[in-house]
Order: structure tokens, then C-alpha cells, then sequence
């Protein structure tokens, strides 16, 4: 695993995404660990962008790319009516001959958890955004010539899904088919890496990264009904036994963990003491706190009180910490079953501060079929 100066985040960034700078336990005692997050940091660390895209780029193009000063560009833009948007992930990787001292390569990825026929559409929003900087750029450094030349942009679609991802990875394809338009519309193809169309023995296998086969193979299969049996596969966490004295390793299998116990769909309670037997047997000695949001929250919040001696603040941190956790469970087994409608009763959650009918809610929001079923729990 990198140590915390290699990894790929820049100043700018620090305050805007999760960062491995933070225990990992503390900055996600309240919010879950979703596909997204995880996907973000991961692929935040140098080591493993450098073995992806070694893995997923033509050999020829590689052979171009100084890997070793590989950054994050910046993700965060805002269109004409200030409305922000962020990209899942932009590396820029200088080329080792520059043609001009301007050019580079750009690779935006786009993480997706679900079928999105109109991933490309957006790839390109993030592209459009990144040739307007650098145009914007060769105009105040004067090089904006009939020479100028703009850096490539290569786009990628990252899925895993419980089924093969069915969108198209052509940006015409986004477009109206009109007769003689066809050779007058913009076109592009993305690269698709599809987790969900793969065994895992076509996974990259490097063995001086192994972060990152881990990573891939467990959001290969977080949606699956045979998670038990999956994660509980020894060899899956004996890739990392020659890095477990590695603090950022340790950190890893903390994020590992977290992500697991918030994500799944399928994952038994026996599966779950399973699982973390297997992650206390690879690293030795290493506390992993596997635990639902509730459990961190409380944590969290007694280590708090503890520090600063306050008997008041550790039991206001695991009452807090409880009904914060519920709600929070809540909200994450909606998200998954039923997507941005759970963000709509959020408010009304808010105002549910005692843990029993809380735990019954996550209890019904488990086993409800419909949406309108667990708000008329609710409400009730």
C-alpha cells in the first residue's frame, strides 16, 4: 500500500473527498461506505492507478506515459448556472516525450454501480469542462496558436453490477439518428471495464499491488448471493499477508471492512463473524472494527469522551451515536433497495429519537417490498 505522501490527492482536494489522511472508523462513524466511496479511494492511491491503467490501456500508449508523476487532476466544475458537478475520478500522466510542454494525457473514469445509458453523455461534460481550462490556460501563456494542440482525453466506464452493464460506450450513440447526420455528429468511443462481465482470474493480478485485485474482486462481487461463500475465500485476503505490517494495508482492511459490513445486500451475520475471522487471522494484532454505522458512531463517540475526560460526553456519544447509527442504517438499506427516494424521509427519520422504534424501522425496511410500503410505517 502507498504511504500517505505518494498518494495521488491534491491540496485542493483534500476538503472535498474522503481521504486516507483521517482514521477510517472516525470519518465514517455517521456515513456509510457506498460503492462510490469506496471506488474513490481506492483508486485515490498512486500505486494502484499506475497498475490499473498499465492494466487497462494499449501497450503502446503506455510505453508514452511517465507513470511516475501521475496526479488527480481537479473534478469539481460548475456549468453556466453555478450548479457543481464532480467527476468520480481525472488522472492527468505527462508524457515522456513532450511533443509541446502543454500536452498530456487525460483519463476521467466514471464509476458506476448500476446501467447508465447516458454515461458517455456525461464523460464528455467533464471532457467539454477540461478542454475549456485548457484553453482558457493557452490564452493567458499566450501559446493559443493555429498550432495549438489540445491534450487527449481518454474516457472510461468502470461498472460491477449484479448484471452485465448493457449502455453503449459510443458517445454518437447519445444522438438522434437523422439520415445525413451520420457523418456530421461527434464521435468518440469510451472504454468500458465491466466487473460484472469478468472471472476473476481475467482481474489485474499484480502481486506488488495487491490492494487493488482485492478491491476489484470484492466489488465484483458485493452484490452477489453468494457473498458468504465468496469473501470467506482465503486466498481473497492472503494477497495481502506480505504487506499486513504496512500501516496504510492495516487502513485498507479497515476501509475493506467498513465497506462490506455497509454495502452488501446479501452478507449473513454469519458470514459477517466469518469474514472477520478472517481479516483478524491475516492481520495479527491489528484491531479491525467491523461494525454497522450504530456500532462506529458509538465508538467514535466514546473514544471522544474519553480524550477528554468528560463521563457526560461518552454517554451522550453512544446515545447519539445510536439513534444516529439507526437512522443511518435506515437510510443506507432504502438507498439500495428503492435509490433517491430514501433521501425524502430523511427529515422525517430525523425526528424518531427513540432506538426501539428506530431498530423496528430498519427491521421493516429490510423486509418491505415497496417504497410506499416503509413510508406508511413511518408515518404510522
Amino acid at each position: 500500500m502507498t504511504t500517505q505522501n505518494q498518494n495521488a490527492v491534491s491540496p485542493e482536494l483534500q476538503e472535498m473527498t474522503p481521504s486516507w489522511d483521517k482514521p477510517i472508523e472516525e470519518q465514517f462513524a455517521t456515513t456509510p461506505v457506498t460503492h462510490d466511496t469506496f471506488f474513490e479511494l481506492v483508486f485515490q492511491l498512486k500505486k494502484v492507478a499506475c497498475a490499473f491503467l498499465m492494466f487497462l490501456l494499449p501497450l503502446m500508449l503506455q510505453k508514452q506515459l511517465d507513470f511516475s508523476k501521475l496526479k488527480i487532476s481537479v473534478r469539481r466544475f460548475r456549468d453556466e448556472n453555478f450548479k457543481e458537478t464532480r467527476a468520480d475520478m481525472i488522472y492527468e500522466i505527462p508524457l515522456k516525450k513532450e511533443p509541446q510542454k502543454h500536452v498530456k494525457i487525460y483519463i476521467i473514469i466514471e464509476h458506476k454501480s448500476y446501467d447508465d445509458s447516458h454515461a458517455m453523455s456525461q464523460l464528455f461534460n467533464y471532457e467539454a469542462q477540461i478542454i475549456s481550462a485548457e484553453v482558457d490556460s493557452a490564452k493567458k501563456k499566450g501559446i493559443y496558436t493555429k498550432d495549438f494542440k489540445l491534450s487527449p482525453i481518454i474516457l472510461v466506464i468502470f461498472h460491477h453490477g449484479e448484471e452485465i452493464y448493457t449502455g453503449s460506450v459510443e458517445l454518437s450513440d447519445e444522438f438522434e439518428k437523422i439520415e445525413g447526420t451520420e457523418e456530421l455528429t461527434i464521435k468518440q468511443k469510451g472504454i468500458i471495464f465491466d466487473l460484472s462481465s469478468k472471472d476473476k482470474q481475467e482481474l489485474p493480478h499484480d502481486p506488488d499491488v495487491p490492494e487493488l485485485y482485492v478491491a476489484l474482486r470484492v466489488m465484483q462481487v458485493i452484490m452477489s448471493k453468494n457473498i458468504d461463500e465468496i469473501l470467506c475465500e482465503e486466498e481473497l485476503l492472503e494477497e495481502l499477508k506480505p504487506y499486513t505490517e504496512d500501516p496504510d494495508c492495516r487502513k485498507f482492511a479497515r476501509l475493506l471492512a467498513c465497506y462490506v459490513c455497509d454495502s452488501n445486500r446479501h452478507l449473513t451475520q454469519d458470514g459477517e463473524k466469518q469474514f472477520n475471522k478472517q481479516l483478524q487471522k491475516t492481520f495479527k494484532g491489528v484491531k479491525i472494527m467491523w461494525s454497522p454505522l450504530a456500532e462506529r458512531y458509538i465508538a467514535t463517540g466514546v473514544e471522544k469522551g474519553i480524550e477528554i475526560g468528560i463521563t457526560k460526553g461518552i454517554v451522550k456519544g453512544r446515545e447519539e451515536g445510536e439513534v444516529e447509527g439507526r437512522i443511518e442504517d435506515i437510510i443506507s438499506i432504502l438507498d439500495v433497495k428503492f435509490g433517491d427516494a430514501a433521501n425524502t424521509v430523511h427529515s422525517s427519520l430525523r425526528v424518531v429519537t427513540d432506538i426501539n422504534r428506530l431498530q423496528e424501522l430498519v427491521r421493516f425496511a429490510v423486509t418491505c417490498n415497496t417504497f410506499e410500503e416503509f413510508y406508511k410505517k413511518l408515518k404510522s
